[in-house]
Parts: structure tokens; sequence; C-alpha cells
């Protein structure tokens, strides 16, 4: 039997291990960026990614002065990116094993 560990880290976590302030963080959510489970910042938890995306959003906010509406779409473009990556190195796997048949 395996079990899954299931991370969420509460708002003061999250602004400690991402280094943000809890407004920064707000902004962050509102803009869709990161979803919290729960209704008012008080309640708040985010699983164990959010600490990565948020230094990325802020990161791109800062150095790119990017809005966070920009900052959203360029994070959701490259997690596209790094899907569509995986997958064709999957593909490219599975045509090397028919080619060499």
């Amino acid at each position: 039997m395996s079990s899954t560990l299931i991370v969420q880290l509460d708002m003061r976590t999250l602004c400690q291990e991402a280094d943000v302030t809890a407004e920064c963080v707000i902004e962050i959510v509102e803009h869709g960026i990161v979803e919290p489970s729960g209704r008012t910042p008080e309640d708040w938890l985010f699983d164990d990614q959010a600490p990565l995306v948020t230094k990325r959003a802020v990161k791109l906010h800062q150095e790119l002065e990017l809005e966070w509406e920009g900052v959203a779409l360029a994070l959701e473009l490259l997690q596209e990116v790094q899907q569509l990556r995986s997958e064709n190195n999957m593909l490219k796997q599975r045509l090397g094993r028919f080619i060499q048949m």
C-alpha cells in the first residue's frame, strides 16, 4: 500500500518560503498565478509548488517590469513549452524504438 503525502502551506509559510509580503501574494492570487484553497487570505492553503511559482512570478514582475497579467501569461506559456518539450522527448524515444526494429 502506498500513501501520498500532500503538503499545504499557509500564507505565513508561503511568504517566508518565497520571501515576499502577504500583499504581494494577494496580488498574485488575484491574477490567478497561484490558486489557494480557502476563502480568505487567513484561510488560504497553497500547494508545495506555490513558493517556486511565486518566486518566478515576482522575478518576472521585477526584472522584466511586467504587469501581473503579463506575468500570468508568461508563466502559462513557459509551462506549455515545458510540457511540449516533455512530450517531444517521449515521442522521440518511441520513434527511436520504432526505427530500430
